[in-house]
């Protein structure tokens, strides 16, 4: 027997990462807080230090639950070192993050909810590989797209909440002459 509606465990789960990083940002300023109290240097210097870590990884964490697409597409995502594959009924591909030239997510006017929203990888050598955001193991990219310098990761969640047919950039790589 659930005692919690589906959505609101949904909603929870997807949220988990930043619930459990924002509660031990919390226990570091606990940490700091007695340690200031009890004029404890080892004490606030541990407190600074675990409020300061769980904070960066709260930032990422609220990043990816944003970027949280619930599987409903076919398929499923596959991050090995560095190279992101999409397998699917009809096909897939491998594309190594060394030979990616631009990042885009394609968005539809049905909105966010739906899923005919795509993360295209454009590479040499071949046709571009379209990624469904709702297809199972596609929480992985963000950790993957991370790798790149200069992803525009707040532009992937204004992206993610568009209800606009467009395309948006997220990186691209900058050749040097």
């Amino acid at each position: 027997m659930n005692f919690i509606r589906p959505e609101v465990r949904a909603g929870l789960w997807r949220w988990r990462e930043v619930l459990i990083t924002g509660a031990l940002v919390v226990y570091g300023v606990y940490i700091l807080g007695r340690g200031i109290d009890r004029s404890s240097v080892t004490l606030t210097g541990l407190g600074a230090v675990i409020t300061g870590l769980f904070a960066v990884l709260l930032f990422w964490a609220i990043l990816r639950a944003k970027l949280y697409k619930p599987v409903s597409a076919a398929g499923v995502v596959e991050v090995k070192e560095r190279e992101v594959g999409y397998l699917a009924p009809d096909g897939g591909a491998y594309v190594s993050l060394d030979n990616l030239t631009r990042l885009e997510i394609v968005t539809n006017d049905k909105g966010p909810a739906q899923d005919d929203v795509f993360w295209v990888l454009t590479h040499l050598g071949g046709e571009p590989l379209y990624i469904p955001a709702s297809a199972q193991g596609s929480d992985l990219l963000f950790d993957a797209f991370a790798a790149l310098k200069g992803v525009n990761f707040e532009e992937a969640v204004r992206a993610m909440g568009s209800t606009e047919n467009a395309r948006f950039v997220i990186w691209e790589k900058r050749i040097l002459h």
